[in-house]
């Protein structure tokens, strides 16, 4: 039978890994460079399948190569990574973990354990006792398991990749860094999930996948004789579908938010509207004003805790004489004029937010120019990073804090306007809303006596009273 077949030819055994697409989610593999990188370096592979240039990190172990291959030399110890990349759910940092169990990115709970349990009883060192790798790579399968099995952690792989891949000092989320700088856990309760976190994660998930494609084919761009990008049909089609997601994603969350502030607020009120027997109970007034002045003193130890205290406190009470001027005063004149005075305030703050990211740019225009002029000192250099980092962060306080204010203005609307709840205690929750308000916006910084923006609160907060008391006659 052999003299049927012509000789064959052969090829050296060439160790390979395999992964998948992401984008297709095709299998491939591809040959190991030579000399062999260092664990955990970025790789650009390009499908055969798609063409799409995928990023994946390279991982020395018997499971992470193809079948048939030979084990390759061990590499150097890994040299920490510079820069941080983050990936996305649909586009991991790196698939490692995936490729050890043999699953896609894309695979569900139920594949990733039945994965699992095949290759754990294949490679477990009982029945590989002649294998020295057999210990290693059953190891390796049980931490790829026990990451993407749980949400929580297959989230943080697919974003910021496994531990050993990371950089000096580790991973930065810029989520987590946002909300501990800016009020940190105990603030979230009254303020959410700050959004503006979430769109600085997504620019610098786009600027990797924008920096990954440039790896790839050059890619040529037309424009008109304005200078703007001629788009074709399908990419002017695939750009509209990709903000349409993303815009349902921004409402989507947005709704959640407020709809979870809603009954943390409604809950908290009920404290007052629960007990009070009318808007002057005395007794029940007091108690209240010295919960809503005990949280607040707590609130304001934690970092920027009185901002965000005075900025809570003033939508708070602004929203209260809102309502109980619209519903007390006459033809609800009182309600007007409070309402022209919060569009007044929205329209200072989103000013004062734009001149801070100015005054920003105008910091590394000095930097930029000074560079290129080769005139910039050593310490001319860190002065001027100094006040870039300190305006930098003043602007992103301004911004999250516009953001805040919007949806707390939301949710006060939603609190005090909730047609299944009756108006005597609408009216009671306004009341225990504006004292809440008042005591958030009274807080002082340690050893501060009182200056300009807290003369401005009592001011607002005057008028309001006088408001409230004309209406009640007294």
């Amino acid at each position: 039978m052999s003299g049927t077949y012509p000789i064959l030819p052969s090829r050296p055994i060439l160790p390979h890994q395999s992964s998948s697409c992401t984008r297709c989610s095709t299998q491939l593999e591809f040959p190991v460079p030579n000399p062999v990188p260092a664990q955990g370096t970025q790789l650009r592979v390009k499908c055969w399948n798609c063409n799409n240039v995928v990023a994946l990190a390279y991982r020395d172990s018997p499971s992470g190569l193809a079948s048939g291959s030979r084990s390759t030399p061990q590499p150097e110890k890994q040299q920490p990574r510079k820069g941080r990349k983050i990936g996305t759910q649909d586009r991991p940092l790196e698939t490692g973990y995936y490729d050890i169990l043999g699953v896609s990115i894309n695979a569900t709970e139920d594949e990733i354990k039945k994965a699992y349990r095949r290759l754990a009883i294949k490679h477990h060192p009982d029945k590989n006792r002649d294998d020295p790798t057999a210990e290693t790579r059953f190891k390796e399968i049980a931490i790829a398991y026990q990451t993407l099995s749980d949400p929580v952690l297959r989230k943080k792989y697919n974003e910021f990749g496994p531990k050993e891949s990371a950089p000096e000092g580790g991973f930065v989320d810029p989520e987590e860094v946002f909300s501990a700088i800016f009020g940190g856990e105990r603030f979230i309760p009254l303020i959410g999930e700050i959004g503006l976190a979430r769109e600085m994660k997504r620019a610098l998930q786009e600027a990797d996948d924008a920096e990954a494609e440039e790896g790839g084919e050059a890619k040529v761009v037309l424009r008109d004789a304005k200078g703007k990008e001629i788009l074709s049909p399908e990419e002017r089609a695939r750009r509209e579908e990709k903000a349409r997601k993303e815009s349902a994603e921004k409402a989507a969350a947005r709704e959640e938010r407020v709809s979870k502030l809603q009954d943390n607020l409604e809950r908290k009120l009920s404290i007052f509207t629960e007990s009070a027997t009318g808007p002057n109970d005395r007794d029940v007034s007091e108690s209240w004003r010295t919960i809503c002045a005990l949280e607040a003193e707590e609130l304001k130890k934690e970092s920027y805790g009185v901002e965000l205290l005075h900025a809570i406190g003033f939508v708070y009470a602004s929203k209260a004489r809102h309502y109980l001027a619209s519903n007390q005063s006459f033809l609800g004149v009182g309600g007007w004029f409070h309402n022209v005075s919060g569009k007044y305030h929205v329209f200072s703050e989103t000013v004062s937010t734009l001149r801070s990211a100015i005054e920003l740019k105008s910091v590394f225009d000095q930097i930029q120019a000074a560079e290129k002029a080769g005139n910039l000192s050593p310490e001319e250099k860190k002065r001027l990073e100094e006040q870039a980092a300190e305006k930098g962060l003043q602007a992103l306080f301004k911004g999250a804090k516009l953001e805040i204010e919007s949806v707390l203005r939301e949710t006060c609307d939603r609190v005090l306007a909730n047609p299944s709840v009756p108006p005597q205690k609408l009216y009671l929750r306004a009341v225990a809303l504006q004292m809440m308000g008042d005591a958030f916006a009274a807080v002082k910084k340690e050893g501060q006596n009182g200056g300009e923006e807290e003369r401005e609160y009592v001011r607002i907060d005057t008028k309001g009273s006088r408001a409230r008391d004309a209406a009640r006659g007294v």
